[in-house]
């Protein structure tokens, strides 16, 4: 009976030991639910600029202007979806960057853009925003031509 009441003893708390350790893990962080949401909002806004960034500087393949256009469209309408799923001050600053965005994207390669660098200081808030929740993220320099 000592070997059944040790398995017994080590398994109640073995078992007691894991109940606890899955009530820290499913508990709230003290930060508050909406971080997680804007964690994953901002992850995703970072990914979505750079790679928005990256195929501005890259510049039309082949000479290729209209494909070019196509595809900077195409990403600029990744932006509309992330300001719908984070909340608070990131969800401010990403519908205004969305609300400022224009229809076509060739305006914010022009050389003294306004469209451009209301982009810039339009993402910047939002990365601002993003730091200030607890989801710092780090983007890279968009392209901003101007006249010399």
């Amino acid at each position: 009976m000592t070997s059944l009441s040790t398995r017994l003893l080590t398994a109640t708390v073995a078992s007691v030991a894991v109940l606890g350790l899955a009530a820290c893990g499913s508990g709230d962080s003290g930060s508050g639910g909406d971080n997680s949401e804007n964690a994953s909002a901002c992850s995703e806004f970072e990914t979505t600029y750079n790679e928005f960034t990256a195929l501005v500087k890259a510049g039309p393949a082949d000479s290729d202007v209209q494909l070019w256009t196509d595809a900077k469209t195409t990403e600029l309408q990744k932006f509309q979806p992330l300001a719908d799923t984070a909340t608070g001050n990131v969800e401010g600053a990403l519908g205004t960057l969305v609300g400022a965005l224009p229809e076509d994207s060739l305006e914010l390669s022009e050389p003294d853009s306004e469209s451009g660098k209301a982009f810039v200081a339009n993402s910047t808030a939002v990365a601002d925003a993003c730091s200030a929740d607890g989801s710092p993220i780090e983007l890279t320099e968009f392209p901003l031509l101007s006249f010399n």
